[in-house]
């Protein structure tokens, strides 16, 4: 079931990805396409091809999606149709539809990670996540790092830094700016969470999009 654990009695200190919990789908999300500009790339990461982001900075959803009130609970569409409806039509083909799996264990400034569960995270009050579909003809455009949205926000999530805030200046990222490995993500999120490059709480997201 989404969100058990494997044989973990606490996340205090670990590291492994083995005794991490399973992580869960959020659902399909509809973002402009951001190709970082040459300034962009000579600042922070010149070879960063596209922006897959989880934040909305620069990768941004449709306008007024939020005004729809047709998405589960954590801001994400339970099909790519729905995510997809938002959308202005002529806008289409410069939009690409993007799934999140969320690692359900919230980074802070104690520097000690520990699980959370989805009611935590967001509001009650909306639809409730998909079960997970078949992703075998999706890519993983990498790890994400994003500031926890908190259970009152129905906006989505917060600013990913290494895009929004430029750590992809000192932290190795690959051409989306994500990180490759969850190995890799755990303790650049463990730093975030205690350095707090945007205030607030931190959380891992898999990014995933048709190949």
């Amino acid at each position: 079931m989404p969100g058990t654990s494997r044989g973990m009695a606490t996340i205090r200190g670990v590291v492994s990805v083995s005794n991490l919990p399973v992580p869960i789908f959020l659902g399909y999300c509809a973002k402009a396409t951001w190709i970082p500009r040459e300034e962009w790339r000579s600042a922070w990461s010149a070879h960063v091809g596209e922006i897959a982001s989880v934040s909305e900075c620069l990768s941004a959803r449709a306008p007024n999606w939020v005004d729809r009130w047709d998405f589960n609970r954590s801001t994400c569409w339970n099909d790519e149709a729905s995510a997809l409806a938002a959308v202005p039509a002529a806008s289409l083909p410069q939009f690409r539809v993007f799934c999140y799996r969320l690692v359900p264990i919230l980074f802070a400034t104690s520097g000690d990670p520990r699980s959370v569960s989805i009611d935590e995270l967001f509001p009650d009050s909306l639809p409730g996540l998909p079960n997970e579909p078949d992703l075998s003809s999706h890519q993983r455009f990498g790890y994400d790092i994003v500031q926890s949205p908190g259970k009152l926000s129905i906006l989505g999530f917060g600013c990913s830094p290494l895009s929004c805030n430029g750590m992809a200046d000192e932290i190795a990222v690959n051409r989306y700016c994500p990180l490759d490995e969850l190995d890799n993500a755990f303790p650049v999120a463990r730093r975030f969470g205690v350095e707090r490059p945007e205030p607030g709480l931190y959380v891992i997201i898999e990014v995933l999009s048709r190949s």
